[in-house]
């Protein structure tokens, strides 16, 4: 009855943001028509996600398998990621994708092997966020005084330049070699919030402290990933009529985007998403990011939906049992 009511007032939270969106003029559906005068840009934004983003992320997680000794197969690891794809787009509130996919991982492994199983989907998950805040810092690095000429966006730029520190000093703290029993962060953790969490995820790095390369792989096919989709929103933004957005800009702003919809209130980040781009844009004095982000999602829906094809061609494998989420987070609480 608590996960219902959670479900339903996600879907009345999106329900209220789309509805004050399409009544203030901000969002408008009629946008989606212009793919019938450029099929050509929608042809481009399915291959893109069909035969580069999804491959990616696949390969991305599978090295982070093997690196600590989970030998699953590529194929299998493919056809989970669809699956998980499916899921996240259909049921962002009950069975998610990363449950899907951590079920029919951690049930292959031994005992031993299962929280490590897990911990790579936590680790995915970071390293796409890490990928986004490092794409940003770039974007703003390479692209300075465009970025300083809005100066709305330099409180933005600040936010950038904490993270991406953040982040360089988590990478450092990771790949040092502390002495057994002598890590000084994981004293620290445990005096602060959500002390389980920040250690969980501290331990699940640190298991990869040998593992340079594939840290240093997995981030940069995190950035790769995350450029091709910025390179997407480039081309709707030009079709909906924002002819002055920069690619530069859009670099910018696009991984900040992303960062926002992480929440995983509605599938894709519906709702949230149309506000947070349309903000953005605002503060780079342009209109139509919320038309923009409509176009990408109803696409992407569209792609990943096709997960549903391995899951149902497959589905004496690939059936989710009823106690797959108990499972899932009584791993996660190891």
């Amino acid at each position: 009855m608590k996960k219902l009511l959670l479900i339903l007032l996600k879907i009345l939270v999106v329900g209220t943001i789309l509805i004050y969106l399409v009544r203030s003029g901000r969002l408008n559906f009629e946008k989606l028509m212009l793919f019938r005068d450029a099929p050509e840009i929608l042809a481009m934004m399915v291959a893109i996600l069909i035969l580069a983003v999804v491959p990616m992320a696949t390969f991305r997680w599978w090295l982070l398998l093997r690196a600590i000794g989970i030998q699953v197969n590529p194929k299998q690891t493919f056809v989970l990621t669809w699956i998980g794809n499916f899921f996240n787009t259909t049921l962002p509130g009950a069975v998610t994708g990363d449950v899907v996919k951590g079920y029919y991982v951690i049930k292959a492994q031994e005992e031993d092997g299962r929280t490590r199983a897990f911990m790579t989907l936590l680790i995915d998950r970071f390293v796409g966020l890490f990928g986004l805040i490092v794409m940003a810092f770039f974007a703003l690095v390479f692209n300075f005084e465009l970025i300083l000429s809005h100066e709305r966006l330099h409180s933005l730029a600040w936010i950038i330049v904490a993270l991406f520190g953040g982040t360089v000093l988590f990478y450092s703290i990771v790949l040092f070699p502390f002495k057994e029993g002598r890590d000084p962060f994981l004293r620290l953790f445990q005096h602060l919030p959500a002390s389980k969490f920040s250690i969980k995820v501290y331990s699940a790095f640190k298991s990869y402290q040998h593992q340079k390369t594939t840290l240093f792989l997995t981030l940069f096919l995190s950035i790769g990933l995350h450029t091709l989709i910025a390179l997407i929103f480039f081309q709707v933004a030009h079709l909906v009529g924002i002819k002055e957005m920069e690619l530069a800009t859009q670099f910018f702003l696009m991984p900040i985007g992303l960062i926002t919809v992480a929440i995983p209130i509605a599938p894709g980040g519906i709702g949230i998403g149309h506000v947070a781009f349309e903000t953005l844009y605002q503060l780079a004095g342009l209109s139509g990011g919320a038309d923009i982000f409509n176009l990408f999602i109803i696409v992407q829906l569209g792609v990943f939906l096709l997960g549903g094809i391995p899951y149902f061609l497959y589905s004496s494998n690939y059936q989710i049992p009823k106690n797959s989420e108990k499972m899932f987070e009584e791993e996660s609480e190891k």
